[in-house]
């Protein structure tokens, strides 16, 4: 391959940064139509007379296991077909679905259209990530995972924010008539607003190409298992020491996510209106510190710390523990929401360092659907088996809803303690993987 000039390489770096701003917008917008439904939950109880259970069903539990059983095989669709389009099929499935929402009589045709939301969602990651993974070099790959990842906490504080801006715009044009629908409950208008502009953000994916891989695909099934059985072989320690640590980091962040609102209401008494802007400065604060510590960990790496992405999460781990186990006994609900918003510096960024390490140690061929597997198991763990712990603590261990710091507390101190000692161990594993991989024969970035 002729090497490229200074002009011409300025030049693909800019291009891919641009792919990774678009990414980034449309992980925004999917984190917005995801959460948006949560805000809305009184009306759409009201007029389609939903129980609590049934509420649980649509904001969660369908998405969720849509989510993540979608996962697998369009993680092998990234892996075999272009992704671009990969990518583009889901989010107009996504899109669609949300708006959808917006025009459900019946909690049957609620329910439906979230799991498309769901399925159509989950095209994004395992695709994505790929796509990054084959434009950058190793040295700036963390940096540029992390960018994305962002885009998760940017999202949840959109919707907190604009979801309520949203909603009050919606009522004050209470019946403001659907296409095909007629007048419109305000929830119903929010979900059609929420779920158009994917659409258009849609079409910036054909704005930039889709990087060559890193080698031509030979197209043989049969081969690509035979390479997926051969890596998880000779790489079942780390890999199964990864997936310990970050799906206990899961839990933690997943339990915090769905039990922390109700914790501020019913430890210090704040309601939505209060605590809502409170959380979004959170995440917007959380969301930096992902594109902060990326760049430790690139710089850390490019010094020759070969196993810098675990080494360095571990450290992390270890430096705020101190704030994590003290959170949910703080006094002081300020105090509490300066502890939540470090204790996000460690449960949010485990898919960047999942996402690096994979491309620097896993065939190009079968990244994204290594990917798609550990994302189908932290789904459902996390937003799974994680929130269920906590209320299954409050209810049958303490017997009070007053204990719920108490719950909190159990599931994230004892998760955090986990993904410590389970990326401490895998650090035996992580840098001979990395050599393994160096000197394959396909072994090229972007």
């Amino acid at each position: 391959m002729a090497t490229q000039t200074p002009a011409a390489a300025g030049a693909a770096e800019k291009g891919n940064w641009w792919m990774v701003a678009v990414l980034f917008l449309l992980y925004v917008q999917s984190w917005v139509d995801r959460l948006v439904l949560a805000m809305l939950v009184a009306p759409i109880k009201r007029d389609l007379l939903l129980s609590d259970v049934q509420v649980s069903m649509v904001t969660s539990t369908s998405f969720a296991i849509f989510y993540a059983v979608f996962g697998l095989p369009l993680g092998w669709a990234a892996d075999r077909y272009p992704r671009r389009w990969v990518i583009f099929g889901g989010v107009v499935v996504w899109a669609l679905s949300t708006m959808a929402c917006g025009y459900a009589h019946s909690y049957e045709h609620l329910l439906v259209a979230r799991i498309f939301v769901g399925a159509g969602e989950a095209a994004l990651l395992p695709a994505a990530y790929a796509l990054i993974a084959d434009s950058f070099p190793p040295h700036l790959l963390t940096r540029a995972t992390s960018t994305f990842q962002m885009a998760g906490k940017v999202g949840s504080a959109t919707a907190f924010g604009l979801g309520g801006v949203a909603i009050a715009w919606a009522t004050a044009n209470k019946g403001l008539s659907l296409p095909f629908h007629g007048p419109a409950q305000p929830w119903q208008i929010v979900m059609v607003l929420v779920g158009l502009p994917g659409l258009v953000l849609g079409l910036l994916l054909f704005t930039f190409p889709d990087p060559r891989r890193p080698r031509a695909r030979s197209g043989d099934q049969a081969g690509d298992r035979a390479v997926t059985f051969t890596f998880a072989r000779d790489n079942w320690q780390l890999l199964t020491l990864m997936l310990l640590g970050t799906s206990a980091l899961a839990i933690c962040g997943y339990s915090m996510t769905n039990w922390v609102p109700a914790y501020i209401e019913r430890g210090f008494g704040w309601k939505p209106i209060q605590y809502g802007p409170a959380l979004s400065v959170m995440n917007i604060v959380s969301a930096i510190s992902l594109v902060a510590n990326g760049w430790i960990v690139d710089r850390l790496f490019a010094r020759g710390m070969k196993d810098a992405h675990l080494r360095f999460y571990g450290w992390l781990i270890l430096a705020l523990f101190p704030v994590i186990a003290y959170m949910f006994f703080a006094s002081n609900v300020w105090v509490f929401l300066a502890c939540y918003c470090v204790a996000q510096f460690v449960t949010v960024p485990f898919m960047v360092y999942v996402s690096s390490v994979m491309a620097m140690i896993a065939p190009p061929q079968v990244r994204a659907r290594l990917l798609a597997f550990f994302l189908f198991v932290f789904t459902l763990l996390g937003l799974g088996a994680g929130p269920a712990m906590v209320a299954a603590l409050t209810q049958y261990v303490f017997h009070s809803e007053k204990a719920l710091g108490s719950s909190l507390a159990v599931v994230v101190i004892g998760g955090a303690l986990v993904a410590l000692a389970a990326f401490r161990l895998a650090l035996r594993y992580l840098a001979p993987a990395i050599a393994a991989r160096s000197n394959a024969p396909d072994a090229s970035h972007g």
